[in-house]
């Protein structure tokens, strides 16, 4: 009887090995940052923990003063979070500030301005250089002005929007690069936000530089809709489709003149909340495809594309036939280590795009809970709901 029951253990043992899915993993989760974060009123470990629960690993709130910023970054490290500081005494007093949370286990980086301009550039300069004087390990933080325009930017100081970029870059000592663009209206998709991918991923590769992008978790005019999952899997997956290593949100706490945020005026959950928190555990699962990637190429289907983007013309080796319905999608081809990645997204945020892809054995397909089967397991015909993503995989080439 023992050698029969060690017999059917070792049975079962093979079985589970052979039928096991693979599935990836990472090292690193990819940061995702709430901005206008939780008021300094209501800082406390219920807040913060309730922050955490929606998928933010990265916490940006303007506190009144360094002693309230202490409190702050000691409530994010309880629950296992970063902050990015922002207080009066950083620009006052930066030496005395930034010796004060240098090592603080929860500090992820200082914030010096949000949306300048070039007549700001040199100010933020003198600003960085104070900071990275004495804490070079965490990140000096301006995000960036929206290209709406790309290629006339009077206003920002510049020629045009990549000028505008690469001046930043150059001139403000900054480890990473970020920029707001809020593209879904009640309209349809706004016809600039990825010809300012374009031109924001290409200036960021130019320069070396990891750069961060938005979804808008909150609506502050009659010209943006309250967020829907589609809305915010397509911002999202079109922004790590251009290789975005950082996500961020605005804003997460609602304030007078907002139409809606993840915490409303009365400090309790709306809709939004868990709408952004399904999509950031989405996300997460998948961040081993999107931590670290590295842009190969982004292009995009259809019979009309979207302005400053090129048509998909050329096919990876892995794939033999790839075709798209409707609107068309944006494909990227992101390479991370020992795979590559297919990455389709649905451009389309109310209709289902159909598309076939074949590919040879060695394509497989990585579902939204990171596990991987192979391609040819699914019809060559299969579907992408709105705003979504579908990703499939292939061995790199060495």
């Amino acid at each position: 009887m023992r050698k029969i029951l060690l017999l059917g253990t070792l049975v079962l043992i093979i079985f589970f090995k052979i039928s096991a899915q693979e599935k990836l993993t990472s090292s690193k989760p990819l940061p995702i940052m709430a901005w206008a974060g939780i008021p300094e009123t209501e800082s406390n470990p219920e807040r913060f923990r309730e922050l955490k629960e929606m998928g933010i690993n990265v916490n940006l709130s303007n506190y009144a003063s360094a002693d309230a910023m202490q409190k702050g970054l000691d409530l994010a490290q309880q629950v296992g979070i970063k902050m990015v500081t922002s207080c009066p005494e950083l620009k006052s007093d930066p030496e005395t500030t930034v010796k004060r949370f240098i090592n603080h286990p929860a500090l992820a980086g200082y914030f010096l301005r949000d949306e300048p301009v070039r007549k700001d550039f040199a100010d933020l300069a003198a600003w960085a250089k104070r900071i990275e004087a004495i804490d070079k390990n965490h990140f000096c933080f301006v995000n960036l002005i929206s290209s709406i325009n790309t290629t006339k930017s009077d206003a920002l100081g510049t020629a045009n929007y990549a000028e505008y970029v690469n001046t930043f870059a150059t001139e403000v000592p900054s480890q990473l690069l970020s920029f707001d663009f809020y593209p879904i209206l009640t309209e349809g998709i706004h016809e600039s936000w990825y010809a300012g991918l374009e031109v924001f991923s290409a200036e960021a590769k130019k320069l070396g530089k990891p750069f961060w992008a938005f979804g808008l978790a909150s609506s502050y005019n009659e010209l943006h809709p309250i967020p829907t999952i589609p809305a915010l899997r397509l911002q999202l997956y079109s922004n790590l489709a251009y290789g975005a290593q950082g996500l961020e949100f605005w804003a997460y706490w609602m304030s007078p003149g907002l139409r809606c945020a993840p915490i409303g005026l009365d400090g309790k959950r709306t809709v939004v909340y868990d709408r952004i928190k399904a999509v950031n555990n989405e996300i997460q699962n998948l961040a081993a495809v999107f931590a670290g990637a590295k842009v190969v190429s982004v292009k995009h289907t259809g019979v009309v594309i979207p302005k400053g983007t090129l048509q998909l013309s050329t096919l990876p080796s892995a794939i033999k036939v790839f075709e798209t319905e409707g609107a068309g999608a944006l494909v990227s081809i992101l390479e991370n280590g020992a795979n590559t990645f297919f990455m389709v997204v649905n451009r389309d945020l109310n209709k289902s795009l159909p598309i076939t892809i074949l590919g040879d054995e060695s394509l497989k397909r990585v579902l939204k809970d990171a596990t991987v089967v192979k391609s040819a397991a699914y019809s060559n015909t299969t579907e992408i709901e709105p705003g979504d993503v579908a990703i499939y995989m292939y061995p790199t080439k060495k």
